[in-house]
């Protein structure tokens, strides 16, 4: 597997990031071997901010692929510890990847780390929760 460390410290370089100097980006890897890429876009207005996850996901939808199109997602962070998706790009992964896709985050000394969504959001909130 080509090395992701790399390609997802490149690709923070790109991210907007003028407030919080914290450069995150993501790619999510497809069955057909596409990757999709994403990084974090601030605003003044910090709510309406995108992270890498949810813009890389977005993207996933965009070009027509599913939930079942993919095969893992890469995060990078600009931690010194390890990294971790917020609550909000949690309950976004909940509902647009598969619980058992492996989520590989990296911290920026190349450290990572194993997860699935369903490890950091064991009680995702659902469809069947508005019922």
């Amino acid at each position: 597997m080509a090395n992701y460390f790399e390609k997802l410290k490149l690709l923070s370089t790109k991210a907007y990031a003028p407030y919080s100097k914290f450069h995150v980006s993501a790619i999510c890897l497809l069955k057909d071997g596409t990757e999709v890429s994403g990084v974090n876009i601030e605003n003044a207005a910090y709510s309406v901010t995108i992270c890498a996850e949810r813009t890389c996901l977005a993207q996933v939808y965009t070009l027509g692929y599913q939930k079942a199109d993919i095969v893992k997602l890469f995060l990078y962070t600009d931690s010194n510890q390890k990294g971790s998706p917020c609550g909000t790009c949690r309950q976004f992964l909940w509902e647009l990847i598969a619980h058992d896709v492996p989520l590989e985050i990296y911290n920026q000394k190349g450290e990572s780390y194993v997860v699935t969504i369903g490890d950091l959001l064991p009680y995702g909130f659902t469809k069947e929760d508005l019922q």
